[in-house]
């Protein structure tokens, strides 16, 4: 530390110190207190930044007006005004300075037990509810229990702070977890995919006519995945076990989708190979409708293979990342609808293939075919159509 440095820190020290006098703050003879100090370079000058911490109370405290402070700390949570809501926020931070700073003596015994309490309140939720608010999944519980375990074995020796890291890390994501539900209040989450805010349902003269030409063009497939981005994009709050489920989803789909495409492309080109395909001029419907059928088909293959390298990349980061991306995708004109729609091409996209191969194979069936194997084949297509047609309605019931 420079000379100039340990000036400018005195300095905000002796500030600090005549402000606790003036508002009769008797921070000197608590043991429990701590105080931060940072100095950051804004706008060319070097400023003093500094927050205070009360083991006893396990919160954070500041001196001047907190609103610019808790406003980081809220991360744009709408609706907190209750005490009881803001300490959640408070202490969580708590719990990561303590993490940062495991200088403290604290009475490890104590708060293994009140975290192994935690942590089997979890388990059991995720093991009763497919809502759980938990931040970890069943498997991540289940080993954090085996190392609470194995940290109770030292919880009595102070002199390694790794066991106070660790315990401050999970607690910091429980209390976060409890801070972004509402624990406590009346409006409280008690389902990881229900909002705490009431349901926007605004008509927009010009999104809502767009999405429903989408919706119909894309099979109502964005609609599907905008559902399942509800789902896991809560009050824009992400929970990390279902993000992580949600992605595996994703991969999943776009796989067997590839798969799929690969196999409609090969069926095209085979098509195509056929010589009775090509007797007829290179413009007629059936050679048309079999090549947009390849124009289409591998656009689901490349659409496909891009969303899965991207989701291969970045889909399995961190849900605070995640949801700062959602978050200012939220800001844009059309919302976490482009998302969606996005995530829908390669299956639209493979549908509008296939009815493609469909209208060109019907083509080339009827253009040279007689009237007596007509006959029969329309009888074939009434003979399936009732059950086909039951098990279509069946699924899109229940999409």
């Amino acid at each position: 530390m420079g000379e100039t440095t340990f000036h400018l820190l005195g300095g905000c020290l002796d500030k600090l110190y005549d402000m606790a006098r003036a508002k009769s703050a008797s921070l000197e003879a608590d043991d429990n207190i701590e105080l931060v100090v940072q100095l950051l370079p804004i706008a060319g000058e070097m400023t003093c930044q500094y927050y205070f911490v009360d083991h006893g109370a396990r919160t954070l405290f500041w001196l001047h007006d907190s609103h610019e402070a808790t406003t980081k700390i809220f991360s744009g949570l709408r609706g907190v005004e209750d005490p009881s809501h803001i300490r959640f926020a408070l202490e969580s931070e708590y719990w990561t300075h303590c993490e940062r700073y495991p200088n403290h003596q604290m009475d490890r015994v104590k708060l293994l037990k009140e975290l192994r309490e935690v942590v089997m309140h979890a388990s059991a939720e995720i093991i009763t509810s497919d809502m759980s608010l938990s931040p970890f999944d069943a498997d991540e519980l289940s080993r954090i229990l085996e190392l609470i375990n194995h940290l109770r074995e030292n919880a009595e020796d102070n002199d390694f702070p790794h066991s106070t890291c660790i315990i401050a890390r999970f607690m910091h994501y429980f209390y976060r977890a409890k801070f972004f539900n509402f624990c406590g209040l009346p409006c409280a989450r008690l389902d990881a995919d229900k909002s705490v805010y009431e349901e926007d349902t605004g008509f927009h003269p010009l999104i809502s006519p767009l999405s429903l030409l989408l919706e119909v063009m894309l099979f109502w497939a964005p609609q599907a995945h905008l559902k399942d981005i509800r789902r896991v994009w809560v009050d824009e709050c992400i929970n990390t076990p279902r993000w992580k489920d949600f992605n595996s989803n994703l991969m999943t789909e776009w796989t067997g989708i590839t798969i799929y495409s690969t196999v409609m492309l090969a069926v095209d080109v085979s098509f195509l190979a056929v010589p009775n395909v090509n007797i007829g001029p290179s413009h007629s419907i059936g050679i048309i409708a079999t090549y947009l059928s390849i124009i289409f088909i591998t656009g689901s293959l490349v659409a496909s293979v891009l969303l899965a390298r991207q989701n291969q990349r970045y889909g399995f980061e961190s849900a605070d990342k995640a949801a700062e991306f959602l978050s200012n995708l939220t800001g844009t004109f059309f919302g976490v609808k482009a998302l969606a729609t996005v995530h829908s091409l390669p299956y639209a996209m493979l549908m509008w293939g296939m009815i493609y191969f469909t209208i060109g194979l019907l083509y080339n069936v009827f253009k040279s075919t007689t009237t007596a194997m007509l006959a029969s084949i329309i009888s074939g297509e009434r003979a399936s159509y009732l059950p086909t047609t039951g098990r279509v309605r069946y699924f899109f019931y229940w999409r």
